[in-house]
């Protein structure tokens, strides 16, 4: 066994040099030498106090990997004169090196990680684990075999001290366990921070002592729930939420593991769930709910309410309690500010204190929560346009989404600000116009990630940029299922790591995209990540035209008129003044017996279920019947039907009831010809 050990070591040193050129996210200074490290499998690892933790997690990890029988742990700052084999990691804080820097030290003989902080030592690590072999000599019956690492050194440290992500889990749940994961491969690319975006209008998803209802029945929609079902599960109850213990087991998890989590509440909009359960959070005055069939869906909280901050105060105080984050993320976006124009107290209070747009009324709410978090100890953290009625005081950090230039704003008014343009970094946007995801940042591939920099910050703007931060929306987690969080992720989270770790100059796409093809979607594979791969080419269609007048139950609204259904125009659609309910028709009668392959009926915006027709059914009249037959189910608002004869007339039936949507949106046929 030595000698084939032996033979390994001499082929492998030729190698895997090149291998450990192939680090994701580059690292500032490698330097590759000669041989390898064999690591053995009776494994000892010398750790200094501090890093106990991670001791235990390499240990695990190399378990885990090579089937170690033991790795031996022992806590010392003092090594034994036998160094052959040894594994060190410990903090050796040094000026020269930043925060969350560290230094690998691989040499034949043994083996040095050391962090000028915890996360220095954790970020080694991450790098120590993409050196190892893709296919190591082992096997069932071998499990004694030693390892062979190349010998190298490596100093590094990040770009960026903020290097996040964010998840929303209320639009599509995310069981415990998942949530771990994603925080694991995070942390394998360097990201130190986890954005939970944990309550918006689909849902509530942290449970609350003080207000137990707010998850029991906020963490669902759907069935009996009083929110009415989005984005799927259109026939069946919906949800879940965290418990306190689960939230404390994630927060320790992601602790050890460099990563820090920042709870988000999203306020005072997107809250439909929280209004659904509590609706004395509302405004009083006039709300007209015919577009939605009788649903209330407003979703802001009253401003003038002074039980709203009492509330308040009681979940700020249990979410404090919860996540050591000093920020707690309060939102401040899309905030649908006509409803505190048809509030009398709200319009009161601006009267009284001389406001003039609404964006000052917000600026007030978020002053009145920013001073419940600074009475537990905690910062706010907002999104842009929380900002734009004056200046917030209690020193937040802005999330600027919208583009690059609010990201810019922040910076140049002296906020601490994270960058995150949605055109660049919104992983739920599509890859390709062909592939899923949303569209309406446009098509973000892995290389356009990568492409961004600060080109157009000044100096002074750089000065307050803490970081960058990716962000995937999981509006469309329940129509593509479990592996769609990660596919939408990777490989994109692997540009974005380099984007925030690597010094710009050091960065070149080319040299990106060649380590990721030579070795790290290997490693992807290995770590069991179903990440995006290239979609086939589509066989090219001729699409039909015919001419098409079309009739309904519903009325449209005078922007999106009816007329663009018979116009064929790409991207166009026509949208109802009010949602869809049992019995709605929409009718499309050809002017003369359309020949074709197929016609495809789509209701709702694009690859995304929203505004559509939940539930119903399609018939078909073909030339020369004089009636209706059934012809398909509509499944997420869309049904293609392949005639077997010319057709006269497509009809769609609508069978659900109300799901509180505020309209329909119905595109033109795309009706394909025959090949």
């Amino acid at each position: 066994m030595r000698k084939i050990a032996l033979l390994l070591s001499c082929l492998l040193a030729t190698v895997l040099p090149s291998a450990a050129q192939d680090l994701i996210p580059r690292p500032v200074s490698v330097e590759p030498r000669e041989g390898v490290f064999m690591l053995p499998s009776m494994l000892r690892i010398y750790h200094s106090p501090d890093t106990e933790p991670l001791a235990r997690y390499l240990a695990a990890e190399l378990q885990r990997l090579y089937r170690f029988e033991a790795v031996r742990l022992t806590e010392s700052d003092k090594l034994p004169s036998d160094r052959s084999g040894i594994v060190q990691i410990y903090t050796a804080p040094q000026d020269e090196m930043p925060a969350e820097g560290y230094w690998l030290n691989i040499s034949r003989h043994d083996m040095l990680i050391a962090g000028a902080d915890y996360g220095g030592v954790f970020n080694g690590i991450q790098t120590l684990l993409q050196l190892l072999p893709d296919a190591p000599p082992y096997c069932s019956d071998c499990r004694r075999s030693e390892i062979p690492i190349p010998c190298i050194n490596i100093s590094d440290y990040p770009r960026f001290s903020y290097r996040g992500m964010l998840l929303d889990v209320a639009r599509t749940f995310v069981p415990k366990e998942r949530v771990k994961r994603y925080i694991d491969l995070l942390s394998r690319h360097k990201i130190n921070k986890l954005h939970w975006h944990l309550t918006d209008d689909e849902g509530w998803r942290i449970e609350l002592k003080s207000h137990p209802e707010l998850a029991a029945v906020g963490g669902f929609r759907g069935g009996d729930s009083p929110i009415l079902p989005l984005y799927g599960a259109w026939d069946k109850k919906y949800g879940g939420f965290y418990t306190q213990d689960d939230l404390r087991e994630i927060v320790a998890y992601a602790a050890v593991r460099n990563v820090e989590i920042i709870p988000e509440i999203d306020l005072p909009g997107h809250s439909r769930a929280a209004a659904r359960v509590l609706p004395a959070i509302l405004c009083t005055g006039p709300y007209d709910t015919a577009p939605t069939n009788g649903y209330d869906d407003r979703n802001v909280w009253c401003v003038t309410e002074e039980a709203n901050y009492r509330l308040l105060a009681d979940i700020l105080a249990e979410v404090a309690a919860l996540f050591p984050s000093p920020f707690i993320h309060i939102g401040g976006d899309e905030v649908d500010t006509a409803q505190w124009a048809a509030c009398p107290h709200c319009r009161e209070l601006m009267r009284t204190c001389g406001y003039t747009e609404y964006a000052q009324l917000q600026r007030h709410f978020m002053e009145r929560v920013g001073a419940i978090l600074d009475s537990l100890g905690k910062r706010p953290a907002v999104w842009n346009e929380a900002i734009e009625g004056g200046r917030l005081g209690g020193d937040p950090r802005v999330h600027g989404w919208q583009n690059t230039t609010v990201c810019r704003r922040a910076a140049a008014q002296g906020y601490r600000t994270v960058v995150m343009p949605a055109q660049y970094f919104y992983f739920d946007m599509k890859y390709s116009p062909a592939e899923a995801g949303q569209s309406w940042a446009g098509c973000i591939p892995t290389e356009k990630v990568y492409a961004f920099d600060f080109a157009t910050f000044t100096p002074q703007e750089m000065a307050f940029v803490e970081g960058v931060e990716g962000a995937l929306w999981h509006e469309l987690g329940l129509l593509h299922g479990p592996a769609y969080l990660e596919r939408q992720t990777y490989p994109r989270l692997c540009a974005l790591a380099e984007v925030a770790w690597t010094p710009q100059e050091l960065r070149s796409r080319d040299d990106f995209e060649a380590r990721m093809e030579r070795t790290h979607y290997a490693r992807l594979s290995r770590m069991g990540v179903r990440y995006r791969t290239e979609p086939p080419r589509p066989e090219p269609e001729t699409l039909l035209t015919p001419a098409v007048v079309f009739s309904s139950s519903f009325e449209a609204q005078p922007g999106n008129p009816f007329d663009t259904l018979t116009g064929y125009m790409e991207g166009a659609f026509a949208r109802t003044t009010r949602g869809a309910r049992e019995g709605d028709c929409l009718l499309f009668r050809f002017t003369a017996p359309a020949v074709c392959r197929s016609i495809t009926v789509t209701t709702g915006y694009a690859g995304n279920p929203r505004r559509l027709i939940t539930a119903g059914y399609a018939e078909i009249q073909y030339d020369g019947d004089d009636g209706f037959r059934r012809c398909g189910e509509l499944a997420n608002g869309c049904v293609t039907i392949r005639p077997v004869a010319p057709v006269q007339a497509i009809r769609i039936v609508c069978t659900a009831p109300p799901n509180g949507e505020d309209s329909v949106i119905i595109h033109p046929l795309r009706i394909v010809a025959e090949p």
